[in-house]
């Protein structure tokens, strides 16, 4: 399936280049006291590009179903509405804020944060765990799941993740502002166990999928280092919910800046995963793959077999 010589839009040092320069903007909030009022200047930049970026594995995904492959196409489609569901809607409140110099929505606006925050959170790792999946079965050389599976998986992560995000704004605790922004009570068990019965599992899973895609003799090195990366991105974006989660339970107080690190490292997977997939996984496991017979040629070589 694959070939070492695979075409690439960009060269791999445009790619290492490319992705400081976005890991740089993204981080600057992190240096800000309340990424709401000296952190403005800084959230427009990543949150307009990480929405931009999305566009990447919109058009990647479209390449995709152009080159014959629809499963991963709606894979990568349905990892790129978790990243948008995310960046555009926190992009909008941004920029409320902005004008109006305070928080903008009051108790409202932290419900609707809070909300589509713990969506896209959901969303985003069980949207990974998908891709990681269909990167296992093809690296495994085995049959990918018909479109039509993956678009209903799709459906079922995003209704699963709506379902458990609305709990906080029926009663189930509610959303808290860390840092001049709102996500899940950290100090609310039912929370906790939400989050982690969706993290640790995801987590696991992409991690057991990876490795499995490695060990194939088919993928060649350069590939398999690529996979690593890709799981400790992952893992890099999330892995802060745990600490957050043992000092809530315990009721003891949060280190500076802890949360608005860790909310930062999310949004980073708004940003990072149109890069990863839709650069090095679009090129490794699309492009590097013999593209199926098309029914034309089917119907010559059977043509030519009964001559």
């Amino acid at each position: 399936f694959f070939s070492t010589g695979a075409p690439s839009s960009m060269a791999p040092s445009t790619h290492g280049s490319l992705l400081f320069l976005l890991l740089s903007c993204l981080m600057m909030p992190v240096a800000a006291d309340n990424v709401f009022s000296n952190g403005l200047v800084y959230l427009p930049i990543y949150l307009g590009i990480a929405s931009l970026a999305n566009l990447l594995l919109a058009w990647r995904a479209w390449q995709t179903l152009r080159q014959g492959f629809p499963s991963e196409c709606v894979g990568l489609l349905i990892l790129m509405m978790t990243g948008v569901a995310w960046c555009v809607p926190c992009f909008v409140q941004c920029i409320g804020t902005a004008i109006q110099g305070a928080f903008w929505g009051g108790t409202v606006g932290c419900d609707v944060m809070g909300f589509y925050s713990a969506l896209a959170s959901y969303s985003s790792q069980m949207a990974t765990l998908l891709m990681a999946f269909l990167t296992y079965r093809i690296a495994l050389s085995k049959s990918v799941p018909k479109w039509q599976h993956v678009a209903w998986t799709g459906l079922g992560i995003f209704v699963l993740s709506g379902v458990v995000a609305l709990l906080p704004l029926v009663g189930v605790g509610a959303y808290v502002k860390y840092d001049g922004f709102c996500y899940i009570d950290y100090r609310n068990a039912t929370h906790d166990v939400l989050w982690l019965l969706v993290a640790a599992p995801c987590l696991g899973g992409a991690l057991y999928c990876y490795a499995a895609a490695g060990r194939a003799p088919v993928v060649p090195t350069p590939i398999r280092a690529g996979l690593v990366g890709l799981w400790v991105v992952f893992l890099l974006g999330w892995v802060l919910g745990f600490p957050l989660i043992i000092l809530g339970l315990s009721n003891s107080a949060f280190p500076p800046k802890l949360n608005l690190t860790s909310g930062v490292l999310g949004h980073l997977m708004n940003l990072v995963n149109p890069l990863l997939y839709g650069v090095f996984w679009y090129s490794a496991f699309v492009e590097a793959r013999a593209p199926p017979p098309s029914k034309e040629c089917e119907v010559v070589q059977i043509a030519e077999s009964t001559v």
